[in-house]
């Protein structure tokens, strides 16, 4: 759509949307009001599973955008919050497929297995007003407001900008006015209420929550929003406004919300909150501002250094950190480590989003180990889109970073966990980033919970259902007005690339948490207190106990059974996500434990992670292999992707001591155990057709139609050679694997001051 036509859609719906503030709620109904009771409560009698002493592992999603999302609604998401949570349940649900007919449902999904729980979290911004408009609150069918139409097929058509956190300048101009409307009300009390039809004590828990979604710069700094019970603001707080959008800035994005949070719950009686912080591996080095070395703090608000008063807010508020999702994971990332890894890691090449290495010569050191040409090669070094193929970070402000597409160590929760113990000792002992591990989906299709690797159905309705647009294809990114250009014709494609527009999502993780019983009161405190652990997708059962004095034999046992440390002199120390008690021993001891998911593949290693800093004031990391199998890992079956069992047992554990313990250093310790390799779901899908890369057409990369096998070209690794007569194409197999995760929230260790 040119901009002669775009403005004038823009400025149509935006007349539309300004007459719309005083629009009743659907017919469907609202939410109780606020002081009504709190539902969120619970049974009057325990649950079932519910034993005292005991804590039970539950497994959800955090992290789910339906069609009240102004992106999932453009995206032709068809499902609603009911529809979310109903799938979470076990229910089948429609996607669309295709852009002739995207409001019709030509696929079904369905979980395998149900989930314990699960929150909707719509963005904020603008939350269920399109959908509201466009169809007034589901009364019209969904096509049949011209003007929202040609909205529609523009965002799709300019997905990158999307993904690149670039939106148009009239775009979120639109955004900004409609999330100014009184509107976004109607739908936020909608998902309250649905939220309580669909919570079931003890079967199926559901949270009250939305997501911050500010995008300014390219500098994604998004936080999820969880409630305790019924008793929440009136609306949902969002970070693009009419005036945010002509004079952007980031400053106190994050403080503007915490601010926000105080004010508006936690200083109402009976209202509790927390945040989830998320996707900081696209926040183009903005996520958590390094230290500054003449203060020995970071800049915080206003750009001043972080105060004892501001890290204390953050840390009561910022309670977790989504380590997983379909955007890749934001633990650690070769090539970012430098000094802190000490060369030591060799995972940190997992679900890379944005990355730094590409197999070119100017790469940092440390890529020469993972992008060596080779077809099992991580998925990211075929990655190479300068929307994920970026450079370090030079300078990062908070009006931007250079380069803009960019990404930086602090970027990343590991580096995040250092610098708390590197700053707390300037802020009264108060460390800003002691944040619990969770992990969760992020998909805009909803259907939370939905991470399998084969027939993995994508996050983004029509936009990443074809094989092309899973797999990549071949687009003229230079062509502006070139009326001939031709994907298919080198010679008339302005910037022609393969493309990788949705092959770097993956399908998310999943939330794990301890609690005594499933209950919105019981995984909402568990949450808060940080009992919890993410996986990349397989439900994995893991555990951590740490303390100072020695654990009985059985401990192993305990931790499958749920044995809360907090109730039980048997079980001496503190469970993930706490800190550690004065010490009393020499050095602390760790009880780590995971099972295997009974449907998912074999464990190969359990790992110890351990961050601190020392007297200089330099930050450390160092993994210890705790666990691990007698089986040396084997890639699965290039014709198959069966994955190779081997002697590997269903459980690993041990109790470890630390060898190097200072008592005088600050120090944090978290598990994360790995799987067997199994097939990324870009090889799942190449393997349902007989792909031979040697039918690529040389003169363009491109399979011929007479193959029936145009749309897989991303299953071949494309090599473009320049001859004399032009460019020449050929391909070789792709074969990408994954080694599945999980990981817990810490435990923290403070040296006395």
């Amino acid at each position: 759509m040119s901009r002669s036509v775009l403005f004038p859609t823009l400025l149509c719906l935006a007349v539309w949307l300004a007459g719309c503030g005083s629009s009743t709620a659907p017919s469907s109904g609202t939410a109780p009001d606020n002081d009504g009771g709190d539902i969120g409560a619970g049974p009057s009698t325990p649950c079932a599973d519910a034993r005292p002493g005991f804590h039970n592992a539950y497994f959800g999603d955090l992290h789910t955008h339906t069609s009240f999302s102004i992106d999932a609604y453009f995206f032709q998401s068809m499902n609603g919050p009911r529809e979310a949570l109903r799938f979470a349940q076990g229910d089948p649900v429609g996607l669309p497929a295709g852009d002739e007919d995207p409001h019709t449902a030509r696929r079904s999904v369905q979980l395998d297995r149900p989930l314990d729980f699960a929150a909707i979290t719509d963005h904020a911004e603008s939350i269920g007003n399109f959908r509201n408009v466009c169809e007034l609150g589901g009364v019209l069918p969904a096509d049949s407001n011209p003007a929202c139409n040609l909205l529609g097929r523009q965002i799709r058509s300019d997905v990158r900008s999307f993904v690149a956190g670039d939106t148009s300048p009239a775009l979120a101009f639109l955004q900004g006015l409609s999330g100014a409307l009184p509107t976004t009300r109607i739908a936020w009390r909608e998902t309250q209420r649905i939220n309580n039809e669909e919570y079931k004590p003890c079967r199926f828990t559901t949270m009250h929550a939305y997501e911050y979604t500010p995008n300014a710069f390219g500098q994604s700094v998004h936080r999820n929003i969880f409630f305790r019970n019924d008793t929440v603001p009136g609306d949902t707080f969002g970070a693009v406004g009419v005036l945010s959008t002509a004079q952007p800035d980031n400053t106190n994005i994050e403080w503007d919300l915490f601010d926000h949070l105080k004010r508006a719950c936690v200083e109402v009686e009976g209202c509790d909150v927390f945040t989830i912080a998320h996707s900081a591996n696209t926040a183009n080095g903005r996520f958590f501002r390094p230290i500054d070395p003449a203060t020995g703090l970071p800049p915080a608000r206003d750009d001043q250094p972080l105060t004892a008063v501001d890290a204390r807010l953050r840390a009561e508020l910022e309670r977790g950190f989504e380590i997983s999702q379909h955007k890749g994971q934001s633990e650690c990332a070769v090539g970012l480590g430098g000094g802190l890894l000490q060369g030591e890691e060799t995972n940190c090449d997992f679900e890379l989003f944005k990355h730094v290495c590409t197999g070119d010569a100017d790469d940092p050191a440390e890529c020469a180990d993972y992008c060596t040409g080779s077809a099992t090669d991580p998925a990211f070094c075929q990655h190479r889109d300068p929307l994920y193929a970026v450079d370090v970070c030079d300078t990062v402000t908070t009006s931007g970073s250079t380069p803009d597409g960019c990404t930086a160590p602090q970027d990343f929760v590991r580096d995040a966990l250092t610098q708390g113990l590197a700053i707390q000792d300037r802020l009264d002992g108060i460390n800003p980033y002691r944040m619990g591990i969770s992990a969760s989906t992020d998909n805009h299709n909803g259907t939370p919970g939905n991470v399998r690797e084969a027939g993995f159905t994508g996050h983004g309705g029509v936009l990443d259902d074809e094989p092309a647009e899973q797999l990549g294809e071949w687009q003229c990114l230079e062509a502006g007005s070139f009326g001939n250009a031709d994907p298919s014709d080198p010679g008339n494609c302005p910037g022609r690339l393969f493309t990788d527009a949705a092959r770097p999502f993956n399908p998310g993780g999943l939330a794990g948490v301890w609690a005594p019983e499933n209950t919105r009161e019981a995984i909402w405190q568990a949450v808060r207190r940080g009992e919890t652990w993410g996986t990349s997708g397989p439900r994995l059962r893991m555990r951590m106990v740490a303390g100072w004095e020695p654990f009985p034999d059985d401990v192993m046992q305990r931790l499958a059974d749920g044995e809360d440390p907090a109730a039980s002199a048997a079980l001496p120390g503190v469970a993930m996500g706490a800190d550690l008690p004065p010490r009393t021993g020499d050095a602390p001891r760790i009880a780590a434990w995971v099972m295997q998911d009974p449907d998912g593949h074999p464990l190969q290693a359990l790992q110890i992670i351990k961050g601190w800093v020392d007297a200089a004031g330099e930050r450390h990391i160092r993994v210890h292999t705790v666990a691990q199998t007698d089986d040396t890992p084997r890639l699965p079956a290039r014709d198959s992707c069966a994955v190779y069992t081997g002697q590997h047992p269903s459980q690993l554990g041990t109790v470890w001591q630390d060898p190097d313990f200072n008592p005088n250093q600050h120090a944090f310790y978290y598990l994360r155990v790995l799987e067997v390799p199994s097939c990324r779901y870009n090889t799942h899908l190449c393997l349902t057709r007989d792909i031979d890369c040697a039918q690529l057409n040389p003169d363009n990369g491109i399979f011929p139609e007479s193959s029936g096998l145009q749309g897989f070209e991303g299953c071949c690794d494309i090599q473009e050679t320049a001859t004399a007569d032009g460019p020449r194409f050929s391909g070789t197999p792709v074969f990408q694997t994954i080694e599945e995760r999980g990981w817990t929230s810490p435990v923290w260790y403070a040296a006395p001051r």
